[in-house]
């Protein structure tokens, strides 16, 4: 885990030790995050700190392995809803918007809009599976966890072969180093189906007030293995 994590985690520790009287009821924080969050300046795709090996069980590897790049639906169609935890990787401009019982997370990417329920509320049991799952959201101190689960079966990274299953939980954490306002974030991975053992991932947030989030306009000209539909393309051009 980075260095900065152990730093954050320190702080984490002590509070946890606070008497029951001094506890912070369930959905509630001192730490407002709410903002406009940038990218790190990056060259390609946004950094990820990311394990050296992933611990795949023979099921994942075989997939990993055999993965075609051709059929991944974000290759087959460019405007396929964003997912989880993919959407985490985004190299565009994020919001958080804290409200009484939950938080909203906008990303730029997709108009795609997390919704997080900071009630302690836990997934109906009838929660079917979902692009985005089912968010529940504490504080742990001031570092924000986020549990997720009821996540369709696809991929950690878009159009890789890093599969992630329908049983899987993703538990994120944000946080902010002392006098900084950008945000830390670490997902914690948990996945029997493809990997052996909980591994982590994570990345920056750059605190940016000056942005904004501008509308997503998506341009679908049909399959990639097909002629592009220019008609609709000259239509789309001309509302432009």
């Amino acid at each position: 885990m980075r260095t900065k994590t152990q730093a954050a985690w320190t702080i984490v520790l002590g509070l946890v030790g606070c008497s029951a009287a001094q506890a912070q009821p369930p959905g509630s924080s001192a730490v407002d995050f709410t903002g406009i969050y940038e990218p790190a300046p990056f060259v390609g795709t946004p950094e990820v700190t990311q394990p050296a090996e992933y611990p795949f069980t023979a099921q994942g590897r075989r997939a990993f392995e055999t993965f075609d790049p051709t059929v991944a639906p974000r290759h087959a169609d460019d405007c396929a809803a964003e997912t989880m935890p993919g959407i985490l990787w985004s190299g565009n401009t994020m919001q958080i918007i804290q409200q009484d019982g939950s938080i909203e997370i906008r990303f730029e990417r997709g108009n795609t809009v997390r919704t997080i329920h900071m009630d302690g509320r836990p997934p109906p049991a009838d929660q079917p599976e979902s692009e985005l799952g089912y968010s529940v959201g504490s504080w742990e101190g001031g570092v924000l966890r986020i549990d997720t689960t009821h996540v369709m079966p696809g991929a950690i990274f878009n159009n890789t072969g890093y599969g992630i299953s329908a049983g899987a939980r993703l538990t994120e954490r944000y946080w902010r180093e002392h006098g900084e306002n950008d945000l830390q974030l670490e997902v914690v991975v948990d996945d029997p189906v493809n990997y052996t053992q909980p591994f982590t991932l994570g990345r920056d947030w750059v605190w940016a007030p000056h942005e904004q989030l501008r509308e997503w306009v998506c341009v679908d000209l049909g399959p990639r293995d097909e002629e592009p539909d220019l008609d609709e393309l000259t239509r789309i051009l001309e509302q432009l």
